[in-house]
C-alpha cells in the first residue's frame, strides 16, 4: 500500500473512531510503528491531526470527537480555572444540572470540597461517579451511553428531564460561534437542549479552543445562556463580537491565581481536574 492511501485510511478511522493508536495503525496496515509515526507526523504537519501519547486525535472538531480521556489532559489547567469561576456561581442547597464533559468533571470534583447540600442532576456517568464521593442528592438520567463522551443522550433522557426543572444548568460545549453553541453529534445536541431547558438559567462552560470553531449540531443561540465562561486566551475578535451583542462572558482566573485557591481550599493536585 502507498504512503497517501494509507494516511488516507487513517483519517477514515479518525472520522469515524474520535481517536487512533500507533500500535494498533501498525497492526492494521502490517507496516511498523516507526513508518506510522511519520504518517502521522506528515498528517500534522497538514493541520488534520494532533500527535498524542501513542497515538492521535483529530484537530478538526466539526468532523471529529476526541475520546473522552483524551480530553481530559487537553487544556487541563484553562478547564480548571474555568470550573472554579463556576464554582462561585453556585450556592449551598442549589439545585443543578452538571452536563457531560472535561470542564464539567472539573467542576463536579470542586462541589463537593465547598457544599454539604446540593441536588444534582447529570447525564454524565463520569460526574455521577465522582459525585458518589459527596454526600449530595444525585440524579442520573437514563439514555443511552454515548462512548466519545460517556454521556447519556436520546430520548430516555430528554424524557426523564421533562419532569425536572432546577436553578441552574452548567453545560459543556464543543463549538461556540455566532451562531450558538454546538456539538459534534445531533443527538447529544438534543440532549443538551432539554439539558438547558429545565434549568432557570444557564451556564456554558467552554476553554478558549471552542471559540469560533462551529461543529455540526447547534443546541443553543447564544441569547439562551446568560453568561460564557471561558480562559484568558479566549480570542479578542469573538469577544468583542460579544460585547456588541451585549452577550455576558467571564474569563477565568490565571493559573497561578487557581493555584492559590486550591491551596487555600486545601485541595489536592489529583482532587482538581
Amino acid at each position: 500500500m502507498r504512503a497517501e492511501e494509507r494516511r488516507r485510511l487513517i483519517i477514515e478511522l479518525l472520522e469515524r473512531e474520535g481517536e487512533v493508536a500507533v500500535d494498533a495503525l501498525a497492526q492494521r496496515f502490517g507496516v511498523s510503528q516507526v513508518t506510522i509515526r511519520k504518517d502521522l507526523h506528515e498528517l500534522e504537519e497538514r493541520g488534520i491531526l494532533h500527535r498524542t501519547h501513542g497515538g492521535a486525535i483529530p484537530v478538526h472538531k466539526s468532523l471529529f470527537n476526541p475520546s473522552f480521556y483524551e480530553k481530559l489532559n487537553f487544556k487541563r489547567q484553562e478547564k480548571q480555572a474555568i470550573a472554579w469561576a463556576a464554582l462561585e456561581l453556585i450556592q449551598e442547597g442549589d439545585s443543578i444540572i452538571l452536563d457531560a464533559g472535561s470542564t464539567t468533571l472539573a467542576l463536579a470534583r470542586l462541589l463537593r470540597h465547598r457544599f454539604r447540600r446540593l441536588y444534582v442532576i447529570t447525564n454524565s456517568m463520569p460526574v455521577a461517579l465522582e459525585l458518589s464521593k459527596s454526600g449530595f442528592d444525585v440524579l442520573l438520567t437514563g439514555g443511552q451511553m454515548r462512548h466519545h463522551s460517556l454521556a447519556l443522550i436520546g430520548p430516555a433522557a430528554v424524557d426523564m428531564l421533562r419532569h425536572y426543572h432546577v436553578d441552574k444548568a452548567f453545560l459543556g460545549a464543543t463549538g461556540v460561534d455566532d451562531q450558538g453553541y454546538s456539538t459534534p453529534n445531533p443527538i447529544e445536541a438534543q440532549t443538551k437542549r432539554a439539558l438547558l431547558q429545565a434549568a432557570s438559567v444557564a451556564y456554558v462552560l467552554a476553554d478558549s479552543s471552542k471559540l469560533g470553531q462551529p461543529t455540526l449540531a447547534r443546541f443553543a443561540a447564544l441569547e439562551e445562556v446568560a453568561l460564557l465562561i471561558t480562559d484568558a486566551a479566549a480570542p479578542a475578535d469573538f469577544l468583542s463580537r460579544l460585547d456588541a451583542r451585549g452577550l455576558r462572558y467571564l474569563l477565568a482566573p490565571n493559573v497561578d491565581a487557581v493555584e492559590g485557591k486550591r491551596a487555600s481550599a486545601g485541595i489536592a493536585a489529583q482532587d482538581d481536574g
